[in-house]
């Protein structure tokens, strides 16, 4: 599988508003909270180094750089609304947050429900956003977090 098969085929929308510092904030946690994207990625990368099974490596490899580009789009959206894109939202990232889990299927399990919570918080951030262009940056973005859910469930069905 290639990159782009980690991604829904729609583009992201641009950026485009005016400075709000309140819908900045709103996005940090995603960014790079105990539950964000910046978890997501060590996550999802220290998951890849200890597996042995090449397809759930790969699916691991794409995701994690799918959840690399949120980030960035996250950090870019931060910036542009005013704020500074800090790593972490009430307290300052820690490798404390990554699941560290090595049984593959437990951590399919585990990934399914952290990818769940990624697009509650998503929709609940949308509901709280005053900013048209972010809402429909996350709503994109929540596109991406269901094809990562399919993907681990057909990834934990074929073990």
């Amino acid at each position: 599988m290639g990159t782009m098969e980690y991604a829904a085929e729609l583009p992201y929308p641009e950026i485009e508003c005016a400075e709000n510092l309140s819908d900045g904030k709103l996005l940090m946690p995603s960014y790079g909270g105990a539950a964000g994207e910046l978890t997501a990625i060590t996550t999802y990368c220290f998951q890849r180094y200890v597996t042995r099974d090449r397809e759930i490596a790969d699916a691991l490899a794409g995701i994690a750089k799918a959840e690399m580009h949120h980030h960035e789009l996250l950090g870019n959206a931060i910036v542009k609304l005013g704020g500074y894109p800090v790593m972490g939202s009430r307290t300052y990232w820690s490798g404390s947050f990554v699941n560290y889990t090595l049984d593959p299927k437990k951590f399919l399990r585990e990934n399914i429900t952290a990818e769940e919570t990624a697009i509650l918080n998503y929709e609940r951030t949308v509901l709280a956003l005053r900013t048209e262009s972010v809402k429909t940056l996350l709503e994109r973005i929540i596109l991406d977090e269901e094809l990562h859910i399919k993907i681990f469930k057909d990834l934990l069905s074929s073990l």
